[in-house]
């Protein structure tokens, strides 16, 4: 008998124990899961922790797999972080996986939307109104509107954002905000636009490319700020170019885009040799997420003449391919970049060894590369294709 109640009291603790060790073995498991959605999702901060690791969820499992019926018209921008593509449509702002599941969906009533991204989050500004908001993967973590209408916004990798807006016909304000949302700088620009701005990877600077009308000309400048003391660290006149883009591309290193040349800026104070595009035209232009760059030109100015130049983000200059006709979209993720045509797609590695063809049916709108996969936007659908290889007979792989 009283073995009987010992082996029963043995039974009792051993069941006591499997279900710790269950609880640790799941405990184990979420901890593994969390921390391999926070290498999927990047640089992270505490307050963005929990919808990045949220996003990471929701992203788990399948979808109907591609292709993904989507009207071209509503689509304004498409960017890839980290296997997703994030969209910006006319009313709202929604990502797709790998497989074609939606997720992250939130609804916009900006008339004309903006989006700029960095690692997964977001800023979305209204062109038409002094409104915008900070997303981080499917949380809106601030919305807000400033008293004129916006020109030009710009997300940190340090979580901090900035915004500049029209104010009256004389003046344009640049504020930039901490991850806090408090108020870090505010800066007046007399009689000019601006135009861009991005934000040091440190996020103690701030590049600001503005415009102003000199005797009936558009002139240009860029300013670099520091976001601390509020000063004007340095600043570049560009008086025969527009400016269009500024990227900080590598730690305090910036890439300018004017209409009519390109100019890199290195340690925020020394300008290196503008590119000078003469008799071409710009036609395309993209900035991966790492820093590295691809830019084309129609040659003399005809659209059936083209040129593609790979940049890495050092701004080394690492292949340029001629085409004898248009290149309608580009696109590059900083190891490998797609030029898309009519009814063809080609895409490149990092020295500028082709390595892939698709062909494809359908209105082409733009394409989006995303390492091994590469996405083509139709009028009426996105297809996704291998990167390496070709496809051909217009079939889209699974």
């Amino acid at each position: 008998m009283k073995n009987s109640q010992k082996f029963k009291k043995f039974l009792s603790v051993s069941e006591k124990t499997k279900n710790i060790l269950t609880y640790i073995l799941v405990a184990a498991v979420v901890i593994l899961i969390v921390m391999t959605a926070a290498q999927k999702l990047g640089n992270m901060t505490i307050s963005t922790f929990t919808s990045d690791v949220r996003t990471y969820f929701m992203s788990l499992g399948s979808g109907d797999g591609y292709p993904y019926s989507l009207d071209a018209d509503e689509v304004s921008d498409v960017v890839v972080n980290k296997s997703n593509l994030n969209f910006l449509l006319s009313d709202k702002t929604m990502a797709l996986t790998s497989s074609a599941k939606e997720i992250m969906s939130k609804n916009h009533s900006f008339s004309s939307p903006v989006m700029k991204m960095k690692g997964s989050r977001m800023i979305v500004y209204d062109l038409d109104s002094g409104k915008f908001r900070v997303q981080s993967g499917a949380d809106i973590l601030w919305e807000h509107s400033e008293s004129g209408k916006l020109t030009a916004a710009a997300i940190g990798a340090k979580g901090n954002f900035a915004v500049a807006y029209y104010e009256d016909s004389s003046k344009s304000v640049l504020k930039v905000y901490g991850k806090n949302k408090k108020e870090k700088l505010s800066h007046d620009f007399s009689n000019e636009r601006i135009i861009d701005v991005d934000l040091s990877p440190n996020g103690k600077f701030v590049a600001v490319a503005a415009v102003k009308a000199v005797n009936g000309e558009m002139t240009s400048k860029l300013y670099v700020l520091n976001i601390g003391s509020g000063e004007t660290t340095a600043s570049f006149d560009y008086p025969s170019a527009t400016l269009l883009r500024v990227n900080y591309v590598k730690g305090n290193n910036i890439a300018v885009l004017g209409d009519s040349l390109r100019s890199y800026i290195k340690n925020n104070k020394d300008r290196q040799d503008d590119l000078n595009f003469n008799s071409d035209k710009l036609h395309n232009y993209r900035v991966a997420q790492n820093g590295s760059s691809v830019l084309v030109l129609s040659k003399y100015g005809s659209t059936s003449l083209s040129s593609l130049t790979f940049y890495n983000s050092k701004n080394k200059e690492k292949f340029t391919e001629e085409f004898d006709k248009e290149a309608k979209w580009v696109d590059t993720d900083g190891k490998y970049t797609a030029v898309l045509f009519d009814s063809e797609v080609r895409t490149y590695d990092s020295r500028g060894k082709q390595i892939g063809t698709i062909y494809f049916s359908g209105e082409p709108d733009r394409v989006v590369i995303d390492g091994s996969r590469t996405y083509v936007l139709t009028s009426v659908n996105i297809k996704s294709y291998k990167t390496r290889g070709t496809t051909d007979e217009r079939q889209a792989s699974e």
